[in-house]
């Protein structure tokens, strides 16, 4: 992925409380194993990301936002693809090489990146 990628984000409803981005939306489950989960803008648009994950995937989301690969980098995380059978674009952001005790921190850096952004979809 080049600086530029953009790593779109598709946020659950839960994490949109009163149409305001929880930074919630920008952090690992337990079960990702430090691994949060994105498609790369390279290989899917914005729109075809959105109808993957809720028309394919059948999944939940209020949106899509998200972070370039540059920014990602400036966090100290690092990003990779990560193609799975039925979504070639996945990727992930790395938490895991960083201790837990960060990620609140980083999980915020993140998220103002993609506030800076906007959503992406919809557009408003």
């Amino acid at each position: 992925m080049n600086p530029q990628s953009l790593l779109l984000r598709q946020v659950h409803p839960n994490f949109l409380p009163e149409g305001q981005l929880s930074s919630q939306a920008f952090i690992p489950f337990p079960k990702d194993r430090g691994g949060l989960s994105v498609y790369d803008g390279e290989l899917i648009s914005v729109n075809d990301s959105f109808l993957h994950y809720t028309e394919t995937l059948g999944l939940a989301s209020a949106g899509v936002w998200g972070v370039s690969n540059k920014e990602v980098v400036a966090t100290g995380l690092t990003s990779q693809s990560d193609p799975l059978p039925d979504s070639p674009a996945h990727a992930l952001i790395n938490f895991a090489n960083t201790p837990e005790k960060e990620w609140r921190k980083l999980e915020k850096m993140l998220r103002a990146c993609a506030l800076a952004h906007g959503c992406l979809h919809p557009s408003s």
